[in-house]
């Protein structure tokens, strides 16, 4: 046990630091002593390295990320504002970090205090590579926010369009309706975003008079 707290130390150190050169220089070292093998032991109290966790998901530290799931932590800890790890890592553009923690089993389906999955992140962010591999886990293709928007919504209203077929493709709801009770086509066409209009009836979406009529304040 004392063994892996020291190596655990060393790890967490390493973190800080990687977060200082990320400020400083853009880059962070990754390397760790080869010899060292993490024995946790009985489970602990990790929470108190919340800190560390979320910052090795923001860096893409794999390794530190191994380290606390060795000793047991809670992989799908959240922070105030509802952010796991996986969240991090996808709205950071961390895929090693968020392959490892998939592979460690995180959930990929919990969001944020609003309701906002890692997926939703990835498309705000217009970040391709993220979304097709979120794209792929479990996670119900039509999952809401707390407001009734998907990632269809999403991918509509940030105008992450060349989403929109391969989300249809996977099972997205065209014509899901959020809290307000407006389709992504619907909320296209009052913002006059002929482009999103455009692409979202190109996958299928249907125009419906009356619901536009009653999507309106």
């Amino acid at each position: 046990m004392n063994r892996f707290r020291s190596f655990l130390t060393r790890a967490l150190s390493a973190v800080s630091l990687g977060a200082a050169a990320v400020a400083a220089t853009g880059c962070v070292q990754t390397s760790l002593p080869d010899s060292v093998t993490p024995n946790p032991g009985p489970r602990a109290d990790l929470r108190r390295y919340d800190a560390e966790w979320f910052d090795a998901a923001r860096l893409g530290r794999v390794d530190i990320l191994q380290a606390l799931v060795s000793a047991r932590y809670p992989i799908d800890a959240t922070t105030r504002e509802g952010y796991t790890a996986v969240i991090l890592a996808a709205y950071r553009h961390q895929p090693a970090a968020l392959d490892y923690l998939l592979r460690a089993k995180a959930n990929p389906c919990l969001g944020d205090q609003h309701g906002n999955t890692a997926l939703m992140g990835a498309i705000f962010k217009g970040d391709t590579a993220i979304s097709e591999r979120l794209m792929n886990t479990r996670c119900p293709i039509d999952e809401a926010n707390n407001a009734g928007e998907t990632a269809l919504s999403f991918a509509a209203l940030f105008g992450r369009l060349d989403l929109l077929p391969e989300l249809v493709a996977r099972g997205a709801n065209p014509d899901h309706a959020d809290a307000l009770g407006r389709t992504a086509l619907q909320t296209a066409i009052l913002q006059g975003n002929e482009s999103a209009v455009a692409a979202l009836e190109k996958v299928g979406a249907a125009r419906n008079e009356d619901q536009s009529l009653r999507s309106h304040p």
